[in-house]
């Protein structure tokens, strides 16, 4: 790792290399107290000053985003156990002590360039600790305490064998809960961090007679879900006791995503949909059609929901789609429809359940984005030694897979399923890849399709294994017996993931996991008066 710098007395003015160009509201945020933003709304705030001795790393290019800036997480893991407070508290201390691992304890400034940088503490003390953390303790049952109870129940909730909307209220549509769920006062948005000190990260836990409750919240230019399932498995290594098998931090100072525009030879390929990238009028009327009613319009504002689905209807919906496609030919380029994975299959469900409910035009483009993590990629092209990498950052990218409303509504579930796939495979290459990170520099932002495109944005958060975090070693006692539950002692029984944002998210969500008798959890935001339609496809559909 380079030598660190001890003290800067003169970043604002340094040179900022071309992958950290400024971005001109945050410099004209450093310079007005009294701003306003893209929509007109009044922006107040003062940044604090720099503390000389920190040590200042500008934001990585592709962490620096709009849409990271503006967006944070706040992810729920109820444990049916209790859980040592110190013990927890303890080990996340101890990781940031760690050489890199110090990052996570930064705080963010915008300089006089505009560009934006974590300003990491000499040292973390009571006055400037390493993140937030908090906790509370109530006597009582957890289902029995009002706020909590509005959570999802999560024993038993597959016995019916059926998907359905559990209307959990999320941290941002709700303050009341917000401040029962999460760190009471830490930050929610980007403004709440550029005017204060908080670290960027913060904990909070909450104990009940049976069961533990704990959020992590932090802002979403930090890092990805992969990169909190390093944390993660970081922090319970040391709980464990095992600190010798926590893997070396990457990415403190190198911008390893952003090396993707310097590795040599660059591709000479074209990005697949190059020629479906909205520019000019297009882009304008896209804007019109989905940015403007969707901002401005209150009635057609969205809501975050978490959908089960359960292990019995995924099972079978996958064993059909699979016995669909041993009977179908290869197609006239000769691709073999012979494999769908389970990501494919809900997404094309997913889909489906959306479309009916919207009612839109037979004849619309559909754009479904999937997001996908590129470590793979990236080991690929020798930019770190392997996807397994300890990368804490913002490391995934769009594949896009085009159709038409009528096509998903007649077609199979197995036939969109296919096409998915099919786009995935295409996509998900280090040459495409690079094409795509050469378009996105040169658009903010590079949308593909047309003008006029439902877009139904879909993230995978399986493989971060939330429901397998284990935090045994912090568990003093059992809360609910092994025979009531669906987890494994010291493992959480329930993850929900909340999202604020500054912008609309409508029309997005993530899966966020399975849980120990593999029933699928998703988050989904979409239009307030779309989830009632939701509900009534879901009890049709599994009738």
């Amino acid at each position: 790792m380079p030598a660190l710098p001890s003290k800067v007395t003169d970043w604002a003015k340094q040179k900022v290399p071309k992958a950290y160009l400024p971005r001109p509201k945050w410099k004209a945020v450093t310079q007005i107290q009294n701003t306003t933003d893209l929509l007109g709304c009044d922006r107040r705030f003062t940044s604090p000053q720099t503390v000389l001795i920190d040590i200042i790393i500008l934001f990585h290019y592709h962490d620096d985003s709009d849409s990271n800036n503006g967006m944070s997480f706040d992810l729920k893991f109820r444990f049916d156990d209790l859980l040592d407070n110190e013990r927890l508290r303890i080990a996340l201390s101890r990781l940031l002590e760690l050489e890199g691992w110090r990052k996570l304890g930064a705080r963010i400034r915008p300089a006089e360039t505009g560009a934006l940088g974590h300003h990491i503490p000499e040292s973390f003390d009571s006055g400037r600790p390493g993140f937030a953390w908090s906790s509370a303790t109530f006597d009582v049952a957890v289902d029995k305490y009002p706020q909590a109870s509005r959570l999802t129940h999560p024993h038993g909730l597959d016995a019916a064998g059926r998907p359905s909307v559990s209307h959990v209220p999320s941290c941002a549509a709700s303050s009341d809960f917000g401040s029962f769920i999460r760190t009471p006062g830490f930050a929610q948005h980007l403004d709440d961090w550029l005017s204060s000190d908080s670290p960027v990260l913060g904990i909070h836990v909450i104990h009940f007679r049976d069961a533990t409750l704990m959020t992590t919240s932090f802002l979403h230019s930090v890092t990805d879900m992969m990169g909190l399932k390093a944390v993660l498995e970081a922090w319970t290594a040391i709980l464990r006791g095992e600190e010798d098998e926590v893997t070396p931090f990457m990415g403190f100072l190198d911008d390893v995503v952003g090396g993707l525009n310097k590795t040599i030879p660059l591709p000479q390929v074209r990005y697949h949909f190059e020629e479906m990238l909205l520019t000019g009028w297009k882009l304008t009327w896209f804007a019109a059609k989905h940015l403007l009613p969707t901002e401005l319009f209150w009635s057609l504002r969205e809501e975050e929901l978490v959908v089960l689905l359960p292990a019995k209807y995924l099972k079978r919906m996958r064993e059909q789609a699979m016995e669909e496609l041993a009977t179908q030919a290869p197609t006239a380029d000769g691709e073999e429809a012979s494999f769908v994975s389970e990501a494919d299959i809900i997404f094309a469900w997913w889909t489906r359940i959306v479309l009916r409910a919207e009612d839109s035009s037979p004849s619309r483009t559909i754009c479904l984005r999937n997001t996908c993590c590129c470590r793979p990629l990236l080991a690929e092209l020798n930019l770190i030694p392997s996807a397994a990498s300890t990368l804490v950052t913002n490391a995934v990218f769009g594949l896009l897979t085009f159709s038409q409303v009528r096509q998903v509504l007649e077609q199979s579930l197995a036939a969109t399923a296919v096409e998915i796939r099919r786009a995935l495979i295409k996509q998900r290459t280090a040459e495409q890849l690079q094409a795509l990170d050469a378009i996105e520099r040169h658009h903010k932002p590079a949308i593909f399709g047309d003008a006029g495109m439902f877009l139904l944005t879909h993230s995978i958060w399986d493989k971060t294994k939330l429901f397998e975090v284990d935090f045994l070693p912090a568990v003093v006692r059992q809360g609910l017996g092994l025979n009531k539950r669906n987890s494994q002692l010291g493992r959480p029984s329930c993850v929900l993931g909340f999202t604020t944002s500054d912008y609309a998210i409508r029309n997005a969500g993530a899966v966020v996991g399975k849980d120990e008798v593999v029933n699928c959890w998703l988050v989904y935001s979409l239009r307030k008066r779309i989830w009632p339609e939701v509900e009534r496809e879901l009890l049709f559909m599994s009738a």
